[in-house]
């Protein structure tokens, strides 16, 4: 008896790509824009993506709802849901949100089919790295240049003194995380053979973006920009000399234009300082992890944090002399005080599984060399942030759930796929599963 055979899925249209790019040069402008009815311009655009994947794409959202990142997903929900329920003072917000970021996801997965999405999405995050960098130049690259620093202290009120009264300066590491986002991508794609005819330009939008994302002197930047850069490397094959050069000529650049109050900025240390105060980040951490045994088990819950816990044991500062509560800039920890272990390993589970969704052999492509310096820079975001709902992940993860469903389905990028088709030429293979 002969097989059923599905029809491929559709590529990708103008419009959907537009939707993918335009969603992703956008998103920095949430801090920056009144909301509309009480919904963010981010999140306007990106329920723009929800309605148009429902009304014209239930097929493709039909094949990536299930992946394994959104299942273990659902299940970070429903645990947590269960913990916050428990939990004095309830409150559902982050949970909520976080289910938002996921919705998000499951439809950039969905309009990824093909190597035209993604490489509208990769090229978005390079035109946002661009045009904030732009901004980041013209308003505080001459404070920063004129004025010196000794040590971190001064640099910070260097820094504030740079991005006082700025248009763009409500979170600027926020802003410096986008250069090298788009710093990162630009070098991934510089060291394509197939791209060499605009390798200069590339790496000139790279050294540019790169240090870009050093003015605001965000530490959380700098770590994941250079943590991406070296696994590009070691992924693309170190011993080739073509992109050791280009490296190099990026790194020099840093150097060379970089002001150098930033560098005074740069470390980090938990030791107590010469005025007998420790620096704030490295003082929740040590609260955080002396108090481990009140919230390992189950947490103390996110409303009960925000209402209670956080003024009691020491996690707030005053603001404009109203006191407020202070989270500990770290996702592991701050889910781990929110809903304890049970909480952290329902994330742990999420983060394995995007991480099983890198095709292996990335370093033979661009676009995947790409996508994987992505993840690992916002994999290092996590480190710096609580914001683990952030609608940045919501693409990161979503063009590679997209990129491993339709693209590379078998989880290998394939050397004949690399060398003989053109670029943006991919044909969708993922049918190949059900036959």
């Amino acid at each position: 008896m002969a097989r059923h055979i599905l029809q491929p899925y559709s590529r990708s249209t103008l419009v959907e790509r537009l939707l993918i790019f335009t969603t992703i040069v956008a998103l920095p402008l949430q801090d920056y824009f009144p909301p509309v009815a009480g919904m963010s311009i981010s999140f306007l655009f990106f329920a723009t993506l929800a309605a148009y994947v429902i009304v014209n794409r239930l097929r493709s959202l039909g094949a990536v709802w299930y992946h394994p990142v959104f299942i273990a997903a659902y299940a970070f929900i429903v645990v947590n849901t269960l913990l916050e329920f428990s939990s004095p003072l309830s409150r559902y917000g982050q949970i909520i949100q976080f289910a938002q970021m996921t919705i998000g996801a499951i439809c950039v997965a969905a309009l990824c089919r093909d190597r035209l999405a993604l490489g509208a999405g990769l090229y978005g995050f390079i035109a946002t790295g661009l045009w904030v960098g732009i901004i980041l130049f013209s308003t505080s690259y001459g404070t920063l240049q004129e004025m010196g620093a000794g040590d971190f202290s001064e640099a910070s009120k260097l820094r504030a003194e740079a991005f006082e009264d700025k248009p763009m300066a409500a979170n600027i590491n926020a802003l410096a995380m986008w250069c090298a986002l788009g710093a990162i991508v630009a070098f991934a794609l510089c060291l394509s053979d197939r791209l060499k005819h605009f390798r200069v330009l590339l790496v000139g939008i790279a050294s540019f973006c790169f240090v870009a994302s050093f003015l605001p002197m965000s530490r959380g930047a700098a770590a994941a920009s250079l943590m991406s850069f070296a696994v590009i490397l070691y992924a693309h094959g170190v011993r080739q000399g073509k992109a050791l050069i280009l490296a190099s000529i990026i790194g020099m650049g840093i150097y060379a234009v970089v002001p150098d109050a930033v560098w005074s900025r740069m470390a980090f240390s938990t030791s107590v300082q010469e005025d007998g105060k420790m620096e704030s980040r490295a003082k929740l951490y040590a609260k955080a992890f002396n108090r481990l045994p009140e919230y390992i088990v189950a947490g103390v819950g996110a409303g009960n944090f925000y209402n209670k816990w956080a003024f009691e044991k020491g996690f707030s500062k005053t603001i404009a002399g109203v006191v407020v509560p202070f989270p500990l800039h770290n996702s592991f920890l701050q889910i781990t005080v929110f809903w304890g272990v049970f909480g952290l390993l329902m994330f742990l589970m999420i983060i394995w599984c995007v991480y099983r969704s890198i095709p292996l052999r990335c370093g033979r492509d661009e676009f995947s060399l790409a996508l994987l310096g992505i993840i690992v820079s916002l994999g290092a975001l996590l480190m710096q942030t609580h914001n683990f709902h952030d609608k940045l992940y919501a693409l990161g993860i979503g063009m590679v759930v997209g990129a491993r469903q339709w693209i590379w389905p078998r989880g290998i990028v394939s050397e004949v796929e690399v060398s003989k088709r053109p670029l943006g030429d991919d044909i969708n293979r993922s049918q190949d599963r059900y036959s």
